[in-house]
């Protein structure tokens, strides 16, 4: 979360760290057939908390944040018929750059029958940061996804706006090599939240899900949202929530409020929150 009030250090080793992982389904519950890691980039052994045999990971990276120059890369292939659900144990940071871009690569592969759960805290950009961040989801047909992602830029619970840096923000959809939703979000020179776009808020996330349709919509739409601001569509198949906020926390919590309305009506499982996010 964005309570953290810890200045960035002043100096940190540059890191490039990869992870891969590979998920199959089988007889009775999905596991990690295999996966490799280069530097600061680990995943926790594979959790079944739930009946169903759906495999919970924890993508973990020990620095705990990243400096101008890192690179993190995430590739993660759910084989046909694999259950996953991916989450992190905390905020991704991004701290204040003299120049270099972070960079940060996620990648998530869906065979035909898989569903992947893609559920990580906010990235904390502090003011300073120069970041440049892309996640894409590629679905096989059959495929089914629901996930969302959290930028939250600067750190409103220490009164610390992003006033200056850069951020390139990507968060894209596909499925059969089709573009089913493209996100981004650019900002440089100019402090986001002043902007139209977000509208003098310094947080904005987007829930996607596949397979929903308007009783999905229906459903989504009755979740309630508080003081949020925030809008729910539906793109084909396609369940769309974003929300604008001054703090990560009430979008976060909107957005758990809608995934356990609709997971057993699009996954077909009720809802069983990664065991991490009580710690």
């Amino acid at each position: 979360m964005n309570s953290a009030c810890a200045p960035a250090p002043a100096t940190a080793t540059r890191w490039r760290a990869l992870l891969e992982l590979d998920y199959a389904a089988g007889p009775v519950r999905t596991y990690l057939r295999q996966w490799r890691h280069q530097g600061p980039l680990l995943v926790q052994r594979a959790f079944h908390p739930e009946p169903g045999g759906v495999c919970h990971s924890y993508v973990l990276h020990p620095p705990s944040g990243l400096v101008g120059g890192d690179e993190l890369a995430l590739a993660a292939c759910l084989q046909r018929n694999a259950n996953v659900l991916l989450t992190t144990p905390a905020a991704t940071k991004f701290y204040r750059s003299s120049g270099a871009t972070a960079r940060m690569t996620q990648s998530l592969r869906v065979a035909d029958g898989a569903s992947c759960e893609w559920l990580p805290q906010e990235n904390l950009l502090f003011d300073g940061a120069r970041v440049r961040a892309r996640t894409r989801v590629e679905l096989d047909p059959g495929a089914r996804f629901f996930g969302w992602e959290i930028a939250c830029f600067g750190r409103p619970a220490c009164d610390e706006a992003y006033t200056r840096g850069a951020a390139d923000l990507g968060f894209e959809l596909w499925r059969e090599g089709r573009p089913l939703v493209l996100e981004r979000l650019r900002t440089g020179g100019v402090a986001p939240a002043a902007g139209a776009g977000l509208r003098g808020h310094a947080v904005s996330g987007s829930l996607l899900a596949t397979g929903a349709d308007r009783g999905a919509l229906d459903c989504a739409r009755a979740v309630d949202a508080g003081t949020l601001l925030a809008g729910v569509t539906l793109l084909g198949d396609v369940l769309v929530c974003r929300a604008l906020a001054p703090q990560a926390e009430p979008v976060r919590r909107w957005f758990e409020n809608v995934w356990a309305q609709l997971r057993p009506r699009l996954l077909g499982r009720v809802a069983h929150s990664p065991r991490i996010w009580a710690t």
